[in-house]
């Protein structure tokens, strides 16, 4: 019976972590906007995109207008193995284009490509912005991040904002908002590293350069995660610098996404075995809260564990794991109230949670995907 404890304590991990993650959201005193006067050289706001026509021209015209805020910075488009107009259609709306007719598939193969074949370019900059083919920013959202990379920081991630208008695409959302605006936040005010979220995030180009390289699954962003957390170095969250993030409108699409995420974590698990193993004894509790709510993923999944355990606890009667059971929910619980009061539509947050259920199956589908396609590259539907 001890062993089947302490397998199922496992199963109420996540909850615990990121309990404590909201405690330390609120008693920790919220940090003051970082502001640098330190000189800094411009940008590469860098997009891959694969047959993108039809979004790519609004997406650059959009962000044209944002440059501005990062003086000497540059807007390039990787037109990557496209069977369209994408390339024309940046070039067009005044990006830089790069064609990339062939390689390995994946957003951190076509990155680790243009830094190898445009150095003298990146070489001449101080950072660069990776965003997607259909991302908008805020205004000021590139000024906070070059403010937070004059101030030191290594790498950076902006306020990743949700933007759906379908109840699939705000249920694929809200987990994201939550994570950010309470997991990271704590993060943030006890000096931690914040997660990657594959869009809106700032590098050091010398960094970029030397990771890039490494990159070869559909996760890009969790393998750097793991990357530098055992090379022990800060991810600084920006929540100053929002960017929009539209989703997938139907349920299909959210799980074809979700799927492709979980191939990219399986092989981050198989192929980063050492990095996590060295930055959990060396990285300290921050590194322990990053790569171990990483992994432990989706958290619907674990919802559900918890509930068939306490399901099968009272079955058999077993009260020590009815309480273990009955621990972890009531954590998720407070975990999911306490966002009513931090999101900015609460009345809408809390009819959407009444939709839950929907959401377990479009993970549910998502992991029939991910084992059933292992070798095609999922491509988010819109």
């Amino acid at each position: 019976m001890r062993v089947l404890l302490f397998i199922c304590s496992l199963f109420v991990f996540d909850s615990f972590l990121r309990f404590v993650l909201l405690c330390l959201r609120t008693v920790r005193s919220r940090l003051a906007h970082v502001v640098s006067d330190n000189p800094l050289a411009g940008c590469i706001v860098l997009i891959a995109a694969h047959d993108e026509a039809g979004t790519i021209g609004l997406t650059v015209e959009s962000l044209k207008t944002h440059l501005g805020e990062w003086p000497n910075s540059e807007l390039w488009v990787v037109a990557d193995r496209c069977n369209d107009t994408t390339s024309a259609e940046a070039a067009a709306a005044g990006a830089v284009v790069a064609v990339r007719a062939e390689g390995q598939l994946g957003k951190g193969a076509v990155i680790a490509w243009w830094l190898q074949h445009h150095e003298p370019v990146w070489r001449t900059k101080s950072a660069i912005v990776i965003l997607d083919a259909d991302t908008r920013i805020a205004t000021g959202a590139l000024a906070a991040l070059k403010n937070t990379m004059a101030a030191g920081a290594e790498a950076a991630q902006a306020f990743v904002a949700p933007d759906a208008s379908t109840n699939a695409g705000r249920l694929a959302g809200w987990s994201e908002v939550l994570m950010q605006l309470i997991d990271d936040e704590a993060r943030r005010r006890c000096g931690w590293s914040v997660p990657l979220r594959g869009t809106g995030m700032a590098f050091r180009c010398e960094l970029l350069a030397e990771l890039a390289p490494r990159l070869h699954t559909y996760a890009e962003d969790l393998e750097l995660d793991v990357i530098l957390a055992a090379r022990r170095a800060k991810v600084a969250f920006v929540p100053e610098a929002t960017i929009f993030d539209p989703k997938p409108q139907q349920a299909e699409g959210a799980s074809r996404q979700r799927a492709r995420w979980l191939q990219g974590q399986l092989r981050v698990l198989r192929d980063y075995k050492r990095e996590f193993t060295q930055a959990l004894l060396g990285g300290g509790i921050g590194a322990w809260f990053l790569l171990w709510l990483l992994m432990l993923r989706p958290k619907i999944l674990f919802i559900a564990m918890r509930l068939m355990m306490l399901g099968t606890a009272l079955l058999i009667s077993f009260w020590p794991l009815i309480w273990l059971a009955l621990a972890g929910l009531a954590m998720d619980a407070v975990y999911y109230l306490a966002g009513a009061a931090i999101v900015d539509n609460p009345r809408r947050y809390l009819l959407d949670l009444l939709s839950v259920p929907r959401y377990a199956l479009m993970w549910f589908y998502s992991f029939g995907t991910a084992f059933i396609r292992r070798r095609v590259w999922l491509r988010a539907g819109r």
